[in-house]
Parts: structure tokens; C-alpha cells; sequence
């Protein structure tokens, strides 16, 4: 469910973000940030949130120029924003976003002072139109390539949450055991080291910035928060385990 949600900032000028209502873990939210300054980096005090449409897991999605989810913008894809001045332009974009994507879209705010219009951020303009319908179309190639590393994230995360809340030897290799079967069956092999390493290294980090850029959806049980810890997890067990 996406929705979207308007933002006052100091002296009643208002700032714009759309986002997700009552998403579901792995739903998105769009928030849209107004800079009071073009090409400024965002004052966290100028931006008031008067609508804070955050998903249960804690992660605000936001629509991006791809028509797509996404935590975090990029200079290649940002997020989309409007200006202060443009708080009906935004809740008219959201209103024709909720009726293409049949879902409610809402104005929120976003604060961050880090966002830097040209870069994170983009200002919304009539060519932006498209992405306030629907997503941008992936290459076959490149958006099955995307699902299955987005499909091990989540499965080598829900094994190293297993993993870590084993209460003993036994438990973590009947943990093992199930991992192991489970890997086999559905990625044609791997094991609980190996499933560690991976969510440490340049491939599960990877994916995961694949997830928060919104160029993936997170399949699985686990919410964004979730599999973002167990990759934490993963790195911490890495370290020691080179440290040891």
C-alpha cells in the first residue's frame, strides 16, 4: 500500500513527501523533502513531519524518479521531491499516483540533512509525471538478476537470525542442518559459514543497497529492519571470526 503525506516547515512554509500509509514490512512509503534552498543540503530544523507514514519496520520508502520504492535516493535514481510552495501540486500527485497504482498515496515529510537536490533528491516536474504511475521497466536480464540475490538476502538473513538466537551447540546445528537442506533445495547448495560470509561481503551488501534503492522488492517473512540486522550480525560474526 503506498501513501503520501504533506510537510510545514519553520514560519509555515510547507515541504512535501509522499509515502506509505499502514504499509505492510515490506511495503514502501514515499517520502518527499523540500529543500528551502535549491542545491542546499536539507536543514533538519526547517522540516517539521506532520504526517509520519513509516512502515512497521521502522523504514520510510519513498517514490523515486523510477516510479519505484526506495529508502534512499541516488544520483542515478533520486527520490522526488516539491518545493514548499507546491504542497497542492504534491497531494495532486498523490492523488493520481493512489488512482493509477490502486493503492493510497499520501504527502509526508522526511528529515535529513543530507539530501542534496541533484543528487539524492530530485524536484518533481511534468516529465516526472510517468513515475507517479507506475515503475520503470527493468531489462529481463538485469531484474532477474536482481530477484535472485534479492530472493538469497532474504533467506541467508532469516538463517542467520536462526543461527545467532540458537540457545545451545545442538540447537545451532539442528539450525545448520535445516540451512543446509534449505539452500540445497532452493540455490543448489551452501551452509551456515558460507551464508554468513555472504551476507558480510560485497554481494550482500550489494543486494541490500539494491533493496533500499529500490530497484528490488524484499521477498520473505522478514521485515527491511530485520534483514538490515542480520546483515549487521553477519559482518560482526565475520570480523570476529578473522579476529579470532
Amino acid at each position: 500500500m503506498s501513501t503520501a503525506g504533506t510537510v510545514a516547515g519553520e514560519n509555515g512554509r510547507s515541504n512535501t513527501n509522499l509515502s506509505s500509509a499502514q504499509a505492510p514490512p515490506n511495503d514502501s512509503s514515499i517520502p518527499v523533502r523540500l529543500p528551502s534552498t535549491p542545491n542546499n543540503a536539507y536543514s533538519a530544523n526547517r522540516i517539521r513531519r506532520i504526517w509520519p507514514c513509516v512502515a512497521p519496520s521502522g523504514y520510510v520508502r519513498c517514490l523515486n524518479v523510477a516510479g519505484r520504492w526506495a529508502v534512499h535516493g541516488t544520483t542515478q535514481i533520486p527520490l522526488l521531491v516539491w518545493h514548499p510552495a507546491q504542497a497542492g501540486a504534491a497531494q495532486a500527485a498523490a492523488e493520481r499516483a493512489s488512482q493509477a497504482r490502486n493503492a493510497p498515496v499520501e504527502v509526508v515529510s522526511r528529515e535529513d540533512a543530507n539530501w542534496l537536490e541533484g543528487r539524492q533528491i530530485q524536484v518533481f516536474t511534468d516529465a516526472c509525471e510517468p513515475a507517479l504511475l507506475g515503475s520503470a521497466a527493468q531489462s529481463e536480464a538485469r531484474a532477474r538478476r536482481l530477484r535472485t540475490e534479492a530472493d538469497k538476502l532474504a533467506a541467508f538473513s532469516l538463517i542467520v537470525r536462526a543461527a545467532s538466537t540458537a540457545a545451545d551447540q545442538e540447537a545451532f546445528a539442528e539450525v545448520g542442518r535445516a540451512a543446509a537442506q534449505a539452500l540445497r533445495a532452493k540455490f543448489g547448495g551452501g551452509s551456515i559459514t558460507s551464508t554468513f560470509a555472504w551476507l558480510a561481503g560485497q554481494a550482500g551488501r550489494d543486494a541490500l543497497q539494491s533493496v533500499l534503492a529500490g530497484e528490488v522488492e524484499l521477498s520473505g517473512p522478514l521485515s527491511l529492519r530485520e534483514v538490515v540486522e542480520a546483515a549487521e550480525l553477519a559482518r560482526k560474526a565475520e570480523r570476529l571470526r578473522e579476529e579470532g
